[in-house]
Formats: C-alpha cells, sequence, structure tokens
C-alpha cells in the first residue's frame, strides 16, 4: 500500500510541476519551401572568352514528388571586348527548371543551359548561390560561372 501512495504521489508531483512550469516557446526553424515564385539575378564571367554576363528575371518553382520543377524566365546583356550583345542566357525567352532537390536549406536545380546550388535565409526569403552555364556558339565554348541570387515574392 506504502508503494501505491508514493507512486501516487509521485505522478501527482510530476503533473502538479508540469502544470507550473514555465512552457518555452518552440525555437526550431520552421520547415522552409523553395515553392513559389521568386525575382532573380545573376552576374557570370567566362573567364576563358574574357566576358562578362549580367541577367535579371524570375523563377517559378512548384512541388514535385520529392523535389521540384519549374519555369524561369531572364533577360540581361554579355560583355565582350567588342561590346554587349544578348546571348542565350538572356533571350527573354521562358525556360523549363528541372532536376530540382531541397535539403534543409540547401537547394539545387538546373535549366536549359544552367546549374544552379545555393543556400536559402533562415527566413525563406532569399536565395544566394553560384550558378554554372555552358553552351556553343559559332563554333566557340562558353563557360559562364558566378554568383546568383533570389527574393521569394508575396
Amino acid at each position: 500500500m506504502f508503494s501505491r501512495l508514493r507512486l501516487a504521489a509521485a505522478l501527482c508531483l510530476v503533473s502538479a510541476l508540469g502544470a507550473c512550469s514555465s512552457h518555452e516557446p518552440d525555437t526550431a526553424p520552421s520547415a522552409l519551401s523553395i515553392v513559389g515564385n521568386w525575382t532573380q539575378g545573376a552576374n557570370l564571367r567566362d573567364t576563358a572568352n574574357a566576358q562578362t554576363h549580367i541577367h535579371t528575371g524570375y523563377f517559378s518553382f512548384a512541388q514535385q514528388g520529392g523535389g521540384f520543377n519549374g519555369t524561369g524566365q531572364q533577360t540581361g546583356l554579355c560583355h565582350s571586348a567588342s561590346g554587349d550583345y544578348e546571348g542565350p542566357l538572356a533571350t527573354g525567352g521562358l525556360f523549363h527548371i528541372t532536376n530540382g532537390e531541397q535539403h534543409g536549406n540547401e537547394v539545387s536545380f538546373n535549366s536549359d543551359l544552367c546549374t544552379y546550388t545555393g543556400a536559402m535565409s533562415a527566413d525563406g526569403s532569399r536565395i544566394e548561390g553560384k550558378a554554372s552555364c555552358a553552351y556553343t556558339d559559332g563554333g566557340v565554348d562558353f563557360i559562364w560561372t558566378g554568383d546568383w541570387l533570389a527574393d521569394r515574392q508575396p
């Protein structure tokens, strides 16, 4: 009988302490999701051909199974020793986003000509990362690398 009373008293004490203790707010980060619309831009360089490329545009990401896909569009200019020109990275045409993967705040995906990797900010409002793009035009291989960023749109 004594052990039952002791057990009952211990359970009451634990319950009472739990009811009186302060509840700490959950500080774990909320789940980040890349799904949505983003404005984006990049500053890329082709060191072999001594050229630069800057573009702006958008990405629209949608959930696809365990990953994501979507579309994008961008305009901008490339700059070479002979002047500015519009290359295939900034035609203004719609392109597809494929092979999207997200692991926590790390993201990676491909467009028709580029591979993107990046990290999403803690609040999920910005992605910053590296891009690598490649194509051949007129028998010349262009390999662009550099920084890109995207800001979530409301």
